[in-house]
């Protein structure tokens, strides 16, 4: 009783609706006796009796009409605590229910509010609360984001075994040769790359298979809307966990293989992997999306990543496919990214030089490309247009799967 005694102001909710919003103390009793309700007895805990009425509420409650001094009041207390919500993300679902606003069912009995919007918060209170629940939870996987925590990892940790397959790569091809062996060891160099890439983005697949519960109860109760939401995901996933160590992972072994040496084959190169990161990221994110069953959209994803990496060109003569599968390989992103990537490679003025039965040869590096990939020697800029197109049908693929697919059904 002397707890309920220090509030200033008391709201009284029962099946999703508001009974009362007003002022504290005996106001609630006096309300109610209004209303009909009988009066508690004296010395009786005011709050006591509140939580028998909402646990009791007659339909009459529900149906009176309030004030127009009490109306003010529950809109009053609906925007102070908007205003209150956006100022720090929470950690769990429960959180982002505290700092967007009260639920969405408590609102809807407001008729200015239903004017307004059908969420509780405006879309950059969505996104700052969603991006702080990102943010804390990426801090916490000290495992991913290991350059915070480094003095509590162990010394085996994974980032040690990233650091270490890395290094593995860039040692495996160690500046290569000049000669048709040494080309061959290039390209294969940009096809493990873009191999590490497709098979890295399945932790996308399975990030998003473990949050969709979480999103499909937060967007039944209209908490957020499905674009804030993917809003975050790209901000606090794609970019720290995705785009950054393609970066790095890249820049590493483009230096120790010893590829172009200028700064404009370098960032082109860079360019085109980045790309291909982002293709790759939203195909896994669509996949996540569109199956219910994580089991299915894995697999689905590493069959994918298989057949892109029979028809990108490197196990299999582009010339020598069968016509009747050849158009196979125009839904390949990886072949296109190879692609771009060799003939980046070959644009820098590579010339192969090496010996054949005793014969000295000395020979552009674009004629050996053609002759052992079949990749044609002026298609950078069309294959980045392609990828383009991948990464732009993919996001408005998933875009739309999440906002008519993915929704809780009753």
């Amino acid at each position: 009783s002397k707890l309920y005694h220090t509030f200033d102001r008391v709201m009284l909710l029962s099946h999703g609706r508001a009974l009362y919003s007003g002022p504290g103390g005996l106001s609630p009793s006096e309300h109610f006796a209004a209303q009909g309700v009988p009066a508690p007895p004296e010395g009786y805990n005011v709050a006591e009796h509140l939580l028998d009425i909402a646990s009791e509420a007659q339909p009459a409650l529900f149906n009176s009409s309030m004030s127009a001094e009490s109306s003010e009041k529950v809109v009053d207390a609906g925007t102070a605590g908007l205003e209150k919500g956006g100022g720090s993300g929470g950690v769990v679902g429960q959180n982002v229910l505290e700092k967007v606003g009260t639920r969405a069912s408590v609102l809807t009995s407001v008729s200015i509010f239903q004017g307004r919007s059908k969420y509780a918060a405006t879309f950059l209170t969505q996104f700052e609360v969603l991006a702080g629940r990102e943010w804390k939870m990426l801090r916490r996987l000290v495992v991913i984001w290991p350059f915070l925590y480094i003095k509590e990892l162990p010394a085996y940790s994974v980032f040690s075994a990233a650091t270490q397959l890395i290094y593995h790569a860039g040692g495996l091809y160690f500046h290569t040769g000049i000669t048709i062996a040494g080309f061959q060891s290039r390209v294969g160099c940009l096809f493990f790359l873009g191999a590490l890439i497709a098979f890295s983005s399945l932790s996308a697949l399975y990030n998003l298979v473990e949050n969709r519960p979480l999103f499909l109860r937060e967007r039944s109760n209209m908490y957020y809307s499905p674009t804030a939401w993917l809003l975050s995901r790209v901000v606090f996933d794609v970019v720290p966990l995705r785009l950054i160590p393609t970066i790095i992972v890249s820049s590493i072994t483009y230096w120790m293989a010893g590829l172009a040496d200028d700064a404009a084959h370098f960032f082109k190169f860079l360019f085109i992997l980045v790309l291909y990161s982002l293709a790759m990221t939203l195909y896994n994110f669509l996949l996540a999306c569109f199956f219910q069953n994580g089991g299915v959209a894995i697999l689905l994803s590493a069959l994918s990543a298989l057949y892109q990496m029979t028809f990108a060109g490197f196990f299999v003569h582009l010339g020598d496919i069968p016509p009747v599968l050849r158009w196979l390989q125009w839904l390949c992103p990886l072949k296109y990214s190879l692609e771009a990537l060799s003939v980046n490679e070959v644009g820098s003025g590579l010339m192969i030089q090496d010996t054949l039965q005793g014969v000295p040869v000395d020979v552009s590096a674009s004629v050996i490309m053609q002759l052992l990939f079949g990749f044609g020697v002026n298609n950078y800029y069309r294959d980045v247009l392609v990828l383009f197109a991948f990464v732009a049908g993919f996001g408005i693929a998933v875009i739309g799967v999440v906002w008519f697919k993915v929704r809780e059904r009753r």
